[in-house]
């Protein structure tokens, strides 16, 4: 079962997602000045042959990185060539915000998600299935469902939510992102460059959505307008307003936040991880710490020790929201053991909703792991120059 806390902590309003009690997940939601998912008609201020990929200026002054895949391009100006020029009016969507010194980064794969499928213009005629739906009738009987409304210029991608949902649920929301797909291509065509042409949607709304919420589980907030906005959901939603203690007390939240600040992670087995993140990658070294090693074999307590970190070091990935190159340290070992810790942590990589990917195991003995970006880490929303 799933518990979502939203409250206020350090003038941000921040949510801790509990799974059988145990804190996985920390989010801060977006004030009104991100432009994730934004669609804009942009225009090419630069084009970069040598990096494949362009300069677009969607508001004044906010210009965006758009790696270019000309298939997908959708142009806005009559043109006699399917590339890229600089002066091009073309369609795009924020995917990354700005991080630090990076620009914001576009693309013109459009996606609309709802809460069943979204529609991409990156699957072109194609239905892909969440890979949490595993069931292979389930799968046939969804893409033949939604067969009928892929076309040349889109396809869909169904989520994970409409493994046990009604077909007649599934196509209706299918037909609804058709519309609004095919209206955003038609408006934007009548629009001049640096128009907003559809906003990301309802910042704690994503954020909910995100956290794939289900009828048992629970949001529990002591922010009025949240439990207004969430107030319509399957899942149970309360308003929190006991005088007595506050929200954020009662669930510990400065504790499990300033935990998930500190570069320390304790094991049970008395084993800790040291975490440091760097501009370029994070680091996770795994030590040995307080456990007594009563084990008479050397080895397996080696391995008990990384196996127990394996599984936090997925933990402390989502909690913290660390991405891009993961470099992990564990406690070397002989090659047999390897191969067993090495499965534990691919099968924990599979737990994050965020695409996270086990690379290797290098000689020198440690593990490379790749994790998307599309938010600032936990630690850049709370240091002092966030």
């Amino acid at each position: 079962m799933k518990k979502l806390v939203i409250t206020g902590y350090r003038e941000k309003n921040t949510a801790v997602l509990f799974e059988d009690g145990k804190e996985t997940e920390i989010r801060v939601i977006e004030e009104e000045g991100s432009i994730l998912n934004n669609i804009y008609v942009g225009r090419v201020n630069k084009v970069v042959p040598n990096i494949n990929s362009a300069f677009v200026e969607i508001s004044k002054g906010i210009i965006c990185y758009l790696p270019i895949n000309e298939e997908h391009v959708i142009f806005l100006n009559r043109k006699n060539t399917d590339k890229v020029c600089q002066g091009d009016i073309v369609l795009v969507q924020v995917v990354k915000d700005a991080i630090k010194t990076k620009r914001p980064m576009v693309t013109c794969k459009l996606n609309i998600s709802g809460k069943y499928v979204a529609i991409s213009f990156d699957n072109k005629g194609i239905i892909g299935v969440s890979k949490k739906i595993t069931d292979s009738r389930r799968i046939a009987e969804l893409k033949t469902l939604l067969k009928e409304y892929a076309t040349d210029k889109y396809g869909f991608i169904v989520r994970t939510e409409a493994e046990h949902a009604d077909n007649k649920d599934i196509c209706d929301e299918a037909l609804k992102l058709v519309n609004e797909f095919e209206d955003i291509v038609r408006i934007s065509s009548m629009r001049p460059a640096f128009t907003l042409i559809k906003k990301g949607g309802n910042s704690v709304d994503d954020m909910v959505s995100s956290m794939k919420l289900r009828k048992e589980d629970e949001v529990i907030t002591d922010i009025p307008e949240i439990y207004e906005a969430l107030s319509d959901k399957e899942y149970t939603v309360s308003l929190y307003q006991d005088t007595m203690i506050s929200l954020k007390t009662l669930y510990n939240i400065e504790k499990i936040i300033n935990d998930a600040l500190s570069k320390y992670v304790w094991l049970k087995r008395g084993g800790y991880l040291v975490i440091e993140q760097t501009e370029a990658l994070t680091v996770i070294d795994v030590n040995t710490g307080k456990y007594d090693g009563k084990d008479k074999d050397r080895e397996d307590t080696f391995l008990k020790i990384n196996m127990e970190a394996a599984e936090e070091v997925e933990r402390q990935l989502r909690l913290r929201n660390i991405s891009g190159i993961v470099v992990v340290d564990f406690i070397n070992m002989k090659d047999d053991n390897i191969k067993i810790l090495t499965d534990e942590l691919c099968a924990q990589l599979k737990k994050d909703i965020v695409k996270c990917k086990y690379v290797d195991y290098t000689k020198l003995g440690l593990v490379e792991i790749t994790r998307q970006k599309i938010r600032r880490s936990l630690i850049e929303y709370f240091t002092k120059n966030s």
